[in-house]
């Protein structure tokens, strides 16, 4: 079981869609099965914009799962995003999010942990170190930190990705767009690894809620291939993390 959160530093500039594009590509892409988690403390929008209901959320599970998160459970507070990927909507009031989160990160941590057969892509929104998503952050195999290349991205990403390395917390950078600012220099203000580039416009989201194609054809599109090859390599460098371990 690996734990692959996503989150930006300021604002969330493409994480719902990354986050989605994740979940939807990994089973094709990895053979392993995936979850898609909610647990953005500003309240979730992945019911409104991908057309699901307000209910079963984490206030469900919330409720269920008061001392052991099965598979079972995980899946019965599910709803199908796209017509496959079991995704686990958040509600959509931070308040009411934040509040259900106090009480459940620790627990979803420890149960994603331990579902060896399934792997859970978790957006958080903006990442926070002082808020109950911490604790899923702290517990994650891998941080996916998204951000546009702007200038104004810049400042507050150099400050979050130098809290999170010192904490230990590993963390990769996926730039939303490759303009105004070249990627490879926020990455190297950073000092992060750059995962990526995934294409910034009005149409990731539409093209989303279709569901990974299929169709061999609309595979090539430069969506769908960047988004495997994002999952190949987040894969790759979990079963190297995961080999390394071993080898200690």
């Amino acid at each position: 079981m690996s734990i692959i959160v996503v989150g930006s530093a300021k604002a969330s500039p493409g994480v719902t869609n990354l986050s989605v594009g994740l979940g939807q590509s990994w089973e094709p892409t990895t053979g392993r099965r995936a979850v898609l988690v909610e647990a953005d403390g500003d309240g979730g929008v992945l019911a409104a914009r991908f057309g699901l209901a307000s209910a079963p959320s984490l206030v469900e599970l919330s409720g269920t799962a008061r001392h052991e998160l099965t598979i079972n459970r995980l899946q019965a507070s599910c709803q199908p995003l796209a017509g496959h990927l079991p995704a686990l909507v958040a509600p959509g009031c931070g308040e009411t999010t934040t509040r259900v989160l106090s009480h459940l990160a620790k627990r979803l941590a420890d149960g994603l942990d331990h579902l060896d057969d399934i792997d859970a892509v978790v957006d958080v929104g903006r990442v926070r170190l002082h808020s109950p998503t911490a604790e899923l952050i702290r517990r994650c195999d891998l941080l996916v930190l998204v951000a546009q290349p702007r200038f104004d991205q810049l400042v507050p990403l150099v400050h979050q990705a130098r809290s999170l390395l010192s904490q230990d917390i590993p963390t990769v950078l996926v730039c939303v767009g490759d303009r105004p600012y070249p990627p490879t220099e926020m990455a190297k203000a950073t000092q992060l690894d750059l995962l990526g580039v995934m294409a910034h416009e009005p149409r990731v989201t539409q093209a989303l809620v279709g569901g990974f194609p299929f169709n061999q054809r609309h595979r090539r599109l430069l969506l769908w291939r960047t988004l495997t090859e994002l999952v190949h390599r987040i894969h790759f460098r979990l079963q190297a993390t995961a080999g390394s371990r071993e080898a200690a």
